[in-house]
């Protein structure tokens, strides 16, 4: 480094009676116009020697520390003393422009760590098992790690956790997501879905003292594209008829199951997984969803069930053990597909087909395409609001915790007459449970209209 020595007394100046008789001395690189160095035919910096003076020795003395930081500031170290490390100074210096060096290494260092650090691939799934191990949370395990899994795949799972900037998760969002499985784009409910999902696994590593900020809480709403609501898709009445009835002829074993959720209202992706036929109460006219089953995490009770839900409980409703039997979703997917069919010979003729050839066929894969998402517990709620002309009843059955007027908006105005609402819940079980029934079966059966059933 360099040396600054003195205050010395210039004996002369002060015999002279000059004004400034005190001065330090110290030597250091000169420096061009441009502020690059001055080099010497050897590659080292030309040194200039420098004497300033001052009025007092204590002025000199104050002026020290001043002189210090200038060097600090203009690199004046044992490191210039070269020719190549000027010159890769005078590179980087231009590289960087008005950003400093000291800021450049330690960005360089906190990307380039000289221990081990832990990555994002490292912590997901740490913050997952902390996700599954919350008892009562509501968000949804799978979800998020399908959603962060993508996000460590793009790129990120490699990064330490406190590199990752804002910028980079919104240019992700915006330009990088990837379109879900089958589908062309990226819808702007999906990206807000991401965006949530990447919040919390940063906010978990907020809380656990991995980093101190989360990037992606200067990420708003008015960063991504608008969400636009959808018009609420449900199954048509006849639909509904139609679909029972097939359950009936060719999956009489998930009836049970579909029942639940078209005739109760119970939740379909959070709670059928694991809903037993211990849940169900003929005696007391209740459905009793456990803590451990129930989405909200809390012992739920639906004990306003309408009556046909019991008649079809009686028929189809099991003693004890899980309603939903082993390869549901395959079984589940046919009889989509099978209903959907108008063509009565046709309807028999993929019912004889082994159901996993059936399950291939790409007329199946379009049908099951075109349910409507959560089409049986909106169409419950359609037709429920439609009967009782009440949505604090229905949301009372749904277990919703908002304002009714949401499910109001969403279910009204949808063209289902009170009338309508009336047939729906009186639906009732044929009882024709031969898998390869004559096709006259499928003529949906009307109740006697004196049997009162299901009246408000």
């Amino acid at each position: 480094m360099t040396t600054i020595t003195g205050p010395f007394l210039d004996k002369k100046k002060k015999a002279g009676r000059q004004p400034k008789p005190w001065f330090l001395r110290y030597s250091a690189p000169k420096v061009r116009a441009d502020g690059g160095l001055v080099l010497g035919p050897n590659g080292r910096p030309v040194l200039q020697r420098h004497r300033p003076f001052y009025a007092t020795k204590a002025d000199a003395e104050a002026d020290k520390p001043r002189l210090v930081d200038q060097f600090a500031h203009t690199g004046a170290g044992d490191f210039v003393f070269d020719r190549r490390a000027a010159e890769d100074y005078d590179a980087a210096k231009r590289m960087v422009g008005e950003i400093s060096l000291l800021e450049v290494a330690r960005f360089w260092r906190l990307h380039h760590p000289e221990k081990k650090t832990e990555t994002l691939n490292d912590w997901a799934p740490r913050f997952l098992a902390a996700i599954e191990n919350r008892g009562g949370d509501t968000r949804h395990p799978k979800d998020l790690k399908s959603r962060v899994g993508t996000f460590l795949r793009a790129g990120f799972g490699e990064r330490l956790p406190a590199t990752v900037t804002r910028q980079e998760v919104l240019t992700y969002l915006l330009e990088s997501l990837p379109p879900p499985k089958g589908r062309v784009k990226v819808e702007p409910r999906t990206r807000g879905n991401h965006r949530s999902a990447i919040h919390n696994f940063f906010a978990w590593l907020v809380e656990t003292e991995v980093i101190r900020a989360n990037p992606v809480d200067g990420i708003t709403e008015r960063h991504l594209p608008k969400i636009i609501s959808k018009e609420v898709a449900f199954l048509p009445l006849a639909g509904v008829e139609r679909y029972l009835m097939v359950c009936e002829r060719f999956a009489p074993e998930i009836v049970a199951h579909e029942i639940l959720q078209l005739i109760s209202g119970v939740r379909a992706d959070d709670e059928m997984a694991d809903f037993r036929a211990e849940y169900v109460h003929p005696q007391t006219k209740e459905i009793v969803i456990p803590a451990a089953v129930a989405k909200t995490g809390v012992r739920e009770v639906i004990n306003l069930v309408e009556e046909s839900f019991w008649e079809w409980w009686a028929a189809y409703g099991l003693k004890t053990g899980l309603l939903r039997p082993k390869n549901y979703h395959r079984r589940w997917s046919r009889v989509r597909f099978l209903s959907s069919l108008q063509d009565e010979e046709k309807v028999d003729d993929y019912a004889l087909m082994p159901l996993k050839r059936v399950c291939e066929l790409p007329e199946l894969k379009a049908a099951v395409k075109a349910w409507p998402w959560n089409a049986r517990r909106r169409s419950f709620c359609t037709f429920h609001v439609a009967k009782h002309q009440s949505a604090d009843r229905t949301a009372l059955i749904l277990r919703h915790r908002g304002n009714a007027s949401t499910l109001h908006n969403s279910y009204r105005g949808l063209g289902v007459t009170q009338e309508e609402g009336r047939r729906y819940f009186e639906i009732r079980p044929i009882g024709r449970i031969n898998p390869i029934a004559q096709p006259a079966a499928l003529t949906p059966a009307r109740p006697p209209e004196s049997s009162g059933a299901g009246a408000p």
